[in-house]
Order: C-alpha cells, then sequence, then structure tokens
C-alpha cells in the first residue's frame, strides 16, 4: 500500500506537542508549518550552521511579535566543534533541555498576561529582519518518515502566501475585528493577463490549489537529529519585501461561465479613459488652480499688490504659464484623438469631411466635434489678449492670431508639434523676434488660445453631456462632493472663481464627449491603468497565512496538490512601520576637509548635466539664502526671486549649446550626505511650496494613520 503523505512541522518541534495540554494545541504545534526569525544579513549561513551543529535549537528561532522598543534576543551561535565532542555534546543538551523548555513556557505565560498582545507582524530586509518558513513532509505511518521527493517524476515543494478578510463585510470607517483564521476567509493571489490580483476560496476550498495561484520555492536541507537519525526540513524565504504588491492587488471576480478572472472597474475602454483624463482633462484643470491662486493674489484686501505694476506682473505671468501648458494640453489632445479616433482627427485637420464619418460611434463622434466648436473664448478674454500689460494694443497678437473655438487652435497645433517639442526656454508674451516689435518669438506658437485666465473667464463646454455609466463600458463616474470657498473679496468676481469647483467639473463632458465616440475595440494597445487609477483590495491592516505545497503532476487526476494547514496569521510591515526595527547606518564624512586634504580623493564621481539643465542652473547662481527667506515673507517684506532672464542652454564661446560633466573627489554617499547636513532646512520650504504642483491626490476612504 502507498503511504499517505501530509505537511508537518519541522521534527525538531514534535517534542514540544507533547507538552500541549489539549489536543488542538498538539495538532497545532504538530501539523502547521512554522516561522523562524533572524535579525542578520547572514541569515543563511546561520541558519545552514545551526542545522549542522545543533538542529534543536531551531525552536529558539520561532518568530515572536517584537517591536523596536522591546526586540527578541537572538539566539547564541553553536560554535564548530569536531564531529564526535558535537554528538557527545548533543546527548548532554538533550537532557537538559526539557527542563529548560519547560521554565521558558511558564515565563511566557506570565510575561503575556501581563501586558497587552502585540500584533505578529514580519519586518522587511531594510529593517534587518528575515524570516523563514519551515515544515516537514512525511508519511502518515509510525515514525513520520520523510517523504523522498522524486524530481525525475515532476515532484516539487511550493508554498503559497494567502489573504484573510472578513467574511462579513466591514465599513471603510470601521477599524477591522481582531483575526479569527477559522471564520475570515482566505483569498489566492493569481496572475492574468491584466496583473495580479486576489481571488476568494471558498471555505471547503481551501487545501485546494486555486488555479494560477502564484508560488514561491521551497528548499530542502539534511541534518542529523539528536537520535542519530538523518532528516529533511524544507524552507523557504518569506518575501516581506513585496508587501506593497501584496497590499496592493485588487479583488478579481470570477465569471463562472467563463472561469476568467476581472477586475472590478476595469472595462474596455477604462484604460483609454484615464489617459484622457491624465493628459487632457486634469492638466486644464490645474491651470484653472493657477489661475484660480493668481487671481487671489492680486484680489487679496489683507495683502493687496503693492503696485498696479505689481499686480500687472503677476497677470503677465499667470497668463505666460496658462499659455504654455495650454499649448501642451493642446498637442497631447491632438495626438490623443490622431492615435485612438483617427477619422474624428482626419475631420480636425481638414483631411475628411463631416458627412464622411461612419459607424461605429457615428452620432457621438458629431457629438464631440461639435462639443469642440462650440468651445470658444469669452469676448472679454478675447479682447484682453490684445492688448498689452499697460492697455495699448499689443505689438504682434491681433483678432486673427485669437483662435476663436478648441476646434481652430486643435487644427493649428498640428503645425507647431515639431517646435513644440523641442522647445527649451520659456515663454515672454512680451518678446519679439530678434528685436523687431511686430514678431513673436519663433520658438513658440503664435496664436493664442488659454484654457484659463487670472482675471476672465475661460473656454466653458456648454453643450449638455450625461456623466459617464458602466453602459459606456468604463467604470462609472464617483461622485464627490467638495466644499467650495466662499469668495467675498470683490463683489462681482468672474464665474470660475464663483465656482471653481463646477469649472472644473465642467471639464469632464468634455471626457464623457471623447470617451462615448472611443470604439469598444480598438486596433491600438490599451494603455495600462496608472497605479493611483487601480483598484486595491484593503488599505487597513492585512493579515496573511501560508500554506505549503506538494505537487505530483504525475499522479493528477487522481491525486491532487498536498496543500498544508496554514501557519499563524502574521502581518507585514511597510518600510516606514513605527514598530520596525532601524538598520544602523553609518556614513563616514571626511576627516581632513581642508584643500590640501580633499584634493587626495580620486575624482570618480561625475554628475551628468545637461545643456538645458545648465542654462537653468546659471539663472540661479545669483540667488542667496536672503532672497529665498524674502520670497515667501508677506508684504512689506516680500521680495519675489530675481532668477535673471532666461538665455536658454549653455554655449560655447562660440555658440555650441554643450551640457556638463562635473566630477567629484569623494564618493556619492558623502555627497548626499554633506547635501542634506547642509541644505535641508534650506529647501524644504521650496520643495514643500511646490509639491502641489506635481502630484494628483485622490481620496482613499478607510486609510486612517489612527485607530479611533
Amino acid at each position: 500500500m502507498r503511504d499517505i503523505v501530509q505537511w508537518a512541522a519541522p521534527a525538531q518541534l514534535w517534542p514540544q506537542s507533547a507538552e500541549a495540554t489539549s489536543l488542538d494545541r498538539r495538532k497545532t504545534i504538530l501539523m502547521h508549518p512554522e516561522i523562524l526569525r533572524f535579525a542578520t544579513d547572514s541569515f543563511m549561513d546561520d541558519y545552514m550552521a545551526m542545522l549542522e551543529r545543533d538542529p534543536a535549537q531551531l525552536k529558539q528561532y520561532i518568530a515572536q511579535p517584537e517591536t523596536w522598543r522591546g526586540p527578541l534576543a537572538s539566539p547564541d551561535p553553536v560554535p564548530q566543534v569536531p564531529g564526535l565532542v558535537r554528538r557527545l555534546k548533543r546527548l548532554g543538551l538533550a537532557a537538559t533541555r526539557q527542563q529548560a523548555a519547560s521554565a521558558q513556557s511558564a515565563a511566557m505565560a506570565t510575561s503575556q498576561g501581563s501586558k497587552k498582545p502585540l500584533p505578529f507582524k514580519l519586518y522587511q530586509p531594510a529593517h534587518q529582519r528575515y524570516y523563514l518558513v519551515t515544515a516537514s513532509l512525511v508519511c502518515a505511518r509510525a515514525g513520520l518518515p520523510d517523504r523522498t521527493i522524486d524530481s525525475g517524476r515532476q515532484e516539487r515543494t511550493t508554498f503559497v502566501i494567502r489573504r484573510l478578510c472578513p467574511a462579513q463585510e466591514v465599513e471603510k470607517q470601521a477599524d477591522l475585528p481582531d483575526v479569527d483564521p477559522n471564520t475570515w476567509e482566505e483569498h489566492a493571489l493569481v496572475s492574468t493577463p491584466k496583473g495580479s490580483g486576489w481571488v476568494k476560496v471558498g471555505p471547503d476550498h481551501v487545501d485546494i490549489l486555486a488555479s494560477g495561484e502564484e508560488q514561491l520555492p521551497l528548499f530542502s536541507t539534511n541534518y542529523t537529529a539528536d537520535d542519530g537519525r538523518r532528516r529533511r526540513v524544507l524552507t523557504g524565504l518569506i518575501p516581506v519585501g513585496k508587501r506593497e504588491h501584496y497590499m496592493g492587488a485588487a479583488l478579481l471576480n470570477q465569471d463562472e461561465e467563463t472561469a476568467e478572472m476581472s477586475q472590478p472597474g476595469t472595462l474596455p475602454k477604462t484604460s483609454r479613459k484615464i489617459l484622457f483624463r491624465k493628459q487632457v482633462t486634469e492638466p486644464w484643470k490645474r491651470l484653472i488652480d493657477r489661475a484660480y491662486a493668481a487671481w487671489r493674489i492680486v484680489n487679496d484686501a489683507e495683502n493687496p499688490p503693492p503696485t498696479p505694476e505689481k499686480k500687472a506682473l503677476v497677470i503677465k505671468g499667470t497668463r505666460e504659464l496658462v499659455q504654455t501648458g495650454s499649448w501642451y494640453i493642446l498637442l497631447d489632445l491632438a495626438e490623443y484623438l490622431e492615435q485612438y479616433l483617427p477619422d474624428v482627427w482626419d475631420v480636425v485637420n481638414g483631411s475628411k469631411q463631416e458627412n464622411d464619418l461612419t459607424d461605429p460611434g457615428l452620432q457621438a463622434k458629431k457629438k464631440l466635434l461639435g462639443v469642440l466648436r462650440n468651445t470658444i473664448l469669452t469676448v472679454a478674454l478675447k479682447a484682453e489678449l490684445q492688448k498689452n500689460g499697460k492697455g495699448d494694443p499689443h505689438p504682434f497678437y491681433d483678432s486673427a492670431d485669437v483662435k476663436e473655438s478648441l476646434f481652430d487652435a486643435l487644427k493649428t497645433i498640428d503645425e507647431w508639434r515639431e517646435k513644440l517639442e523641442n522647445a527649451t526656454g520659456s515663454y515672454d508674451r512680451e518678446k519679439s523676434k530678434n528685436g523687431t516689435p511686430n514678431l513673436p518669438d519663433p520658438t513658440w506658437p503664435d496664436f493664442l488660445f488659454p484654457l484659463a485666465d487670472a482675471e476672465f473667464d475661460g473656454p466653458q463646454i456648454s453643450d449638455s453631456v450625461d456623466p459617464l455609466t458602466e453602459a459606456d463600458n468604463v467604470d462609472p463616474e464617483a461622485s464627490v462632493k467638495e466644499e467650495l470657498d466662499q469668495v467675498t473679496l470683490i463683489p462681482s468676481p468672474p464665474l470660475f472663481i464663483r465656482d471653481k469647483i463646477g469649472a472644473q467639473n465642467n471639464i469632464d463632458k468634455l471626457a464623457a464627449c471623447v470617451v462615448r465616440a472611443l470604439p469598444t475595440e480598438s486596433a491600438e494597445p490599451s494603455p495600462p491603468i496608472p497605479l493611483a487609477a487601480q483598484p486595491v483590495m484593503e488599505t487597513r491592516a492585512g493579515w496573511f497565512v501560508i500554506r505549503c505545497v506538494f505537487e505530483r503532476p504525475c499522479c493528477e487526476p487522481l491525486e491532487t496538490a498536498i496543500v498544508s494547514e496554514p501557519t499563524r496569521p502574521f502581518q507585514m510591515a511597510g518600510f516606514f512601520d513605527s514598530d520596525a526595527p532601524a538598520r544602523p547606518i553609518r556614513i563616514a564624512l571626511p576627516i581632513d576637509t581642508s584643500p590640501a586634504g580633499l584634493r587626495k580623493f580620486d575624482k570618480n564621481t561625475a554628475f551628468m548635466i545637461s545643456d538645458v539643465l545648465c542654462g537653468q542652473i546659471d539663472r540661479m547662481k545669483g540667488l542667496s539664502f536672503g532672497d529665498l527667506v524674502l520670497s515667501v515673507l508677506p508684504w512689506p517684506f516680500h521680495k519675489d526671486l530675481s532668477v535673471g532672464a532666461d538665455k536658454g542652454p549653455c554655449k560655447t564661446d562660440k555658440g555650441l549649446q554643450a551640457g556638463m560633466i562635473c566630477t567629484l573627489s569623494i564618493p556619492i554617499i558623502t555627497i548626499c550626505a554633506l547635501i542634506l547636513l547642509m541644505m535641508i532646512v534650506t529647501l524644504l520650504d521650496i520643495i514643500f511650496r511646490w509639491i502641489p504642483y506635481f502630484i494628483m491626490c485622490f481620496p482613499l476612504p478607510g486609510f486612517r494613520a489612527k485607530k479611533a
């Protein structure tokens, strides 16, 4: 008869099961894999040396809850001794281990009853913690001998990480209940063509390997037990460093008819809709934010601009920034239409008539073209763009240079695509070509179509467009309620100031029109969904268990893979976990910092600086720390940063544009330490002042730093 194969704890832990007072406790010790904890980078050497010299010491490495305030003590390494001495020493140690284990168990029970238990949390290698899952594969007969793994018959051992979640849904604002492996549901991490995600494993299928489930390798190590028999333990490294991958994976839905996995919110047009928002509508909204901020500055009743010239300078700078952003948004919109709606783009650039449009989506395409034509500049803004900062007619912008509609701007932007991609300087609406007063700077387009303004209403999408729904083959629009700022500084502010959020939501109408015009299936490859837009399974504490797997392909389908009992539930600590131990890091700074001492170092560290970055560095050379301080103070102490005129990229004496290579004579890590030491205080203000312009934030319900 063939032996029954089963998983068990490492053989070194079996004597502990005899001390257990209950049958369930004995089964837990005997049948469940165990997790070992190591606190050195040489953990594999320590593990192999422990199995070779004193395998019974394995129980001292069992992972327990710890924090940096109360870390666990690591066992003392067993010294290398001759084989005969080692055997005699083991016989002596075996007689005293029973008493020591009983005393240790009593001490642990007393200490755990006197304080609040800590969550069982595994830390990352960056915290100098490593964890191994260990188990034995045995035959179910007297002595539980090790089962031989026949690699010639494609037999192999692996382990899987399962995630635990409550069976009943918990409100986002509430804390998760205490973890209970008997009532919480297991989820397996499976791979799909669109990425990885968690799929629920039924209570009757926890001991079955899920289709496509991620499997991690186990390796076997032989050792000599105290009784002289050769045994084997199977071990695997737990990838705690992949914690963000496990926490960030979404919950997958399984189609019972096709048995395919799908991620919620990833319908056929979703990725193309998100790309459009990322390239067009969201940058457009940020331009409105910038215009709104400039309007607040020039109309601040408590700290108004000191002079009309200063107000005009703020308006001019904002219009230049907004117009530059508008050109590039128009360019991205044109490229998007050209790639995903080529027939609509053909109508825009004049190579096709609107009557030549065909299905599918004929009415949606015509609706989109109507929105592009009806998105026009207001009369007041168009008249203002034809004036200079003093209210006089502009030297080289007249009515023909200010485009009427978004349709006309898109048609014209195609002619400037190459120059916009190669532009290096900054746009100045008063700068003329080589001093000629009636010609603008040829680096930038010669037409104007700003998508926002600091004094007047920008272009509005007036056509009524219904919000997107799941019928449009995208995830439905979420309703987000936001409180609007109460503007009471002047009696009649512009429309976009009275309802800034409304003006931004108005732009979503364009996204809805574009999405409805998109074909359900596209010949172009779908862009990946950005990380910020991918739904996650759970943002609160994640609990996991590990199960070992033994596969015998030659025995299927009569005998499927053998899956072990789960380990103790555990959490994975994040990189910035407050309970995590801190790896000791010491960066040595130069000892002799005199010119004579520093010149002895090899110049083997280099910074590559492009010609454009070189020109921008030259503009900043005249700034001092005092200028940085004055730039953040209110009036009358406020002083704008004077960075000089934009001279473009760096050039040699002969007019050749060239970058630079700066070599330094100390290691790069020392340079970083010196920079942090000298500049962290002076630069933090600048960093956090500009950081909102580079970050897009999404609401994440239930993600809280502290428990209620």
